[in-house]
């Protein structure tokens, strides 16, 4: 009950924080659905959209909760909330999962303003229906914000957090399938890919739109993505360091 109670109230605080700055709420549940309206002309068709689309619909969720969590600890820090946070009975882990249950409602309104717009608007098909892949948009957004949240744990200033999109991020949009079909890439792309994070969204992403509820792809996927959450948050509760002079 305490662990309940505390998680919320970090949660409850973080975003409280985020609606000061509504730049970041906007970034965040807008800057997805924008990004696929731009990929969706890109190409001639809905038809011809419809692979990356999909793909897409996971990725650009998790990839703008990303770029906010990889500066939440690291903004705590700087301003000296953490240590504030960190001299009650809340625990490092206390504060990640407060951060990832923000996290939850935040992504909540993201996949379905992003799924909305995919299916409204951009006239994405998809063998699952549309509910399922809302809520795989979703765990896509949580889990986009639990490798933030990792990162800004280890990270010791802004600048460094944001170093991590273009050093990790980029590449594995560039060989997870997002761009060019794996089964085409060399071989040693191919076994690459299957170790990415970001794999395990496009993976879920495709299962669903090839497959009526996924299949078992969709499963293993989803796994997976369960496990790296866990794992990140894990990791990023031992991290979590105070500020240093």
């Amino acid at each position: 009950m305490i662990f309940t109670r505390i998680t919320l109230a970090i949660a409850q605080r973080a975003l409280r924080e985020l609606r000061r700055e509504p730049r970041s709420f906007v970034f965040l549940v807008g800057a997805p659905a924008l990004l696929l309206c731009v990929v969706r002309y890109v190409f001639n068709s809905p038809e011809e959209f419809a692979g990356t689309g999909a793909m897409m619909v996971g990725v650009f969720p998790a990839f703008s909760m990303m770029v906010v969590g990889s500066i939440m600890v690291v903004r705590e820090r700087n301003r000296g909330t953490l240590e504030a946070v960190l001299a009650t009975p809340a625990s490092r882990l206390e504060l990640v999962c407060g951060y990832l249950a923000a996290a939850v409602t935040l992504a909540f309104f993201q996949a379905l303003c992003t799924t909305a717009v995919a299916f409204g608007v951009c006239d994405l098909d998809t063998a699952s229906p549309i509910w399922l892949v809302g809520l795989v948009a979703m765990l896509s957004g949580i889990f986009g914000m639990s490798l933030g949240l990792a990162v800004s744990a280890l990270s010791k200033n802004e600048g460094e957090a944001s170093h991590f999109i273009p050093g990790a991020m980029v590449p594995q949009l560039l060989i997870s399938g997002c761009f060019w079909p794996v089964a085409e890439m060399t071989s040693w792309l191919r076994t690459v890919e299957g170790y990415l994070p970001l794999s395990a969204v496009t993976r879920s992403m495709t299962a669903l739109r090839e497959n009526r509820f996924g299949g078992m792809s969709l499963v293993y996927s989803v796994i997976a993505m369960l496990a790296i959450i866990a794992v990140s948050q894990v990791g990023a509760a031992a991290s979590i360091r105070r500020r240093t002079a």
